[in-house]
Order: structure tokens, then sequence, then C-alpha cells
């Protein structure tokens, strides 16, 4: 259910009741009487005779919690509704958005602009971009047999969840690479796009087990692969881009200015290593996790990838990973060849 632009699981009913408890604990009783109908919950109206009516005149609508009393005529959002009944008079019902959230929120909606990634934008760039662009993947087929994500699944999971930032990462790399919220598996969800920008898997990391999830037998690709092509080689000369294992970590080197890639963990595939180098750039700086799976996959990158300039990254020894540093430590991370 969505409430005043917050996702919540809770029932409407569930919600009220809540409310009553908290308001008794402040000292102020209000909906005395609350009976569950088929679109609305009726409550004793808070606004008039002080909240003391014998029946119930107010509707909370359960679709949207919307605030309506018939024999008053107050008509407000489920948020401004609390808000009055603490005592507070914000007109956009702050208080009752914090109390919302702060009780029963999943996610908060995010309000985005279309997100419109076009690789022929490139009216002034050298039309051989494009052509080193179409080379990346390996040649022998495409990552999808053409049942792509379509927009109306990703726009069901364009929400901000908390946990976005607890990860540090910042609106404009979550809006970038459309990072979103799956509320029916409480999971963040990572859309993974083929070189042309459409999406073939949405991958998933839920929330409280810290469990990624990817759809079966299908052949992973670099994360950030299109994005890197897009935001960076086709747009300004990029000489050098990093090599992570996890998508957070990816992510996190883009929150701080520098272009990454992932490969979904420490196994890079062929199919990986083809595409790291097809990559038209100079230098892979390998930002590798801090232990011996990551020292494995170091070792392989570096027997398997020929003609390029290869460095890798020393990470603070109290770090394990890209994605446990601070942004002062990513801004002055040690390179060694």
């Amino acid at each position: 259910m969505i409430i005043d632009n917050l996702l919540i699981t809770a029932d409407l009913m569930t919600i009220i009741q809540e409310l009553k408890r908290q308001l008794a604990n402040a000292g102020i009783q209000r909906f005395s009487k609350i009976t569950d109908g088929t679109t609305d919950i009726m409550v004793c109206c808070p606004y008039h005779k002080d909240g003391q009516e014998r029946r119930p005149s107010a509707g909370i609508r359960k679709s949207d919690g919307m605030f309506h009393c018939l024999a008053c005529g107050e008509t407000h959002s489920l948020s401004e509704m609390i808000s009055n009944c603490f005592g507070y008079t914000d007109t956009f019902g702050s208080y009752g958005h914090k109390w919302l959230a702060q009780n029963f929120a999943n996610a908060e909606i995010e309000e985005r602009e279309d997100i419109e990634l076009d690789l022929e934008r490139i009216s002034h760039i050298d039309k051989r971009a494009v052509i080193r662009d179409n080379n990346i993947s390996s040649g022998n087929s495409e990552w999808n047999s053409g049942a792509f994500v379509s927009e109306e699944e990703l726009k069901s999971y364009r929400y901000i969840h908390k946990y976005m930032y607890e990860r540090r990462l910042t609106d404009d790399i979550i809006d970038f690479f459309d990072i979103g919220y799956d509320a029916r598996n409480d999971s963040i969800t990572f859309p993974v796009k083929d070189k042309s920008g459409n999406c073939i898997f949405v991958a998933r990391r839920n929330v409280h087990r810290k469990h990624f999830t990817l759809p079966r037998g299908i052949e992973k690709p670099l994360y950030g692969l299109y994005e890197v092509c897009q935001k960076g080689l086709l747009v300004q000369a990029v000489d050098e881009v990093y090599v992570c294992e996890g998508l957070f970590d990816c992510l996190r080197l883009w929150c701080n200015g520098k272009y990454a890639v992932a490969g979904f963990g420490c196994l890079f595939s062929d199919y990986q290593i083809n595409q790291l180098q097809s990559l038209p750039v100079r230098k892979l700086i390998l930002a590798l996790d801090n232990d011996k799976a990551g020292r494995e996959a170091e070792r392989v990158l570096l027997d398997r990838i020929r003609n390029k300039i290869i460095t890798k990254v020393v990470l603070p020894k109290h770090r394990k990973d890209i994605g446990e540093c601070t942004d002062d430590e990513i801004q002055n991370l040690e390179e060694v060849f």
C-alpha cells in the first residue's frame, strides 16, 4: 500500500490502532471507536467535539489513507491528520509523514524523471567510438534472447530504500543506474543492461539477509559496462576503468567520480574477461577484495588480459573491499603494478 509517498506493508487498521495507542500514551484521547468497513476505516472524528463523538462520522480510505469527516467536512491526507492529532499544524503533515516513516514505512517513493540513455547521442563524437562499443561483446552471442525486462516492471521498482543510503550511494548514481527496491522480495534491485541499453535481467540483494540473487542460466556480463560507455567512453576521453567483484563496490567508486565495472563476484567468466579485454581503454585498475579469493581473481585477470596497463589498488588493511572504504579513502587509494 502506498500512503503519502511511502511504501507501507501494514494494513490501515493496524496503523490507526497504533496511532490511538501512541496518542493515549501522550495523554491525548482520540479514536474511541474504530470500525472496519469495506473501503474505509470509520473513526470518531478528531477535529470536532474534541474528538469525543459518540459514534464514528469520519472515514479513512484504505486505498490511500485519505481522511474525510462527513459531519464537519474536514479532509486531509493521513500525514496531515496524524500531525494534527499530535497538535502540529504543519500544512503538509511533515510530522505525520515522519511518524509513518518511522513506524511503518519500508521505502519512500522516489519521483524520478524518465531516464533516457541513448548510445546514438553522439553528434559531436567520433563515430569510431560507436564501432568500439559495438565490439565490446564477445561477438558470439547476445546476453539475452530478446525477452528484455520491460519498462513497466522497472518502474514498479523505482523506490528509495534507506539501505541505499546506508551503503552510501548518492541520488545521482541511484538514478543513473536505476537502482530500485522490490517490496515483494524486500530487495534492492540492480537492472543489468546489454551494450545497447536493454535490461537483460534484474539482480537483487535482500536487505536483511544480505544475499544476492540472479536469474538462473543467465550469462552474466560486466555490471556497469553500458553505463561506462554511455557516460564515459562516448562522451569524453577515458583512459582507465576500475574492475571490482561486487556491485556495491562498483557503485561506490562511481559515487566518487571513478568509472568502474563489476563481475558479480570473484569468478570472472571467459565472457566477462573478453569484455574487459575489448574495453577501449589503456588501463584497468583492479579493485578486488582483500582476501584469498580476491587475490586469486587478480592472478587470473593478470594472466588472461593482454595489451593493457594493469594496476591494482592497495586497500587499507582494515578494509576487506571498496564498499567498506570511506570517501576519503577511495579518493586516496594507492595503486601498484
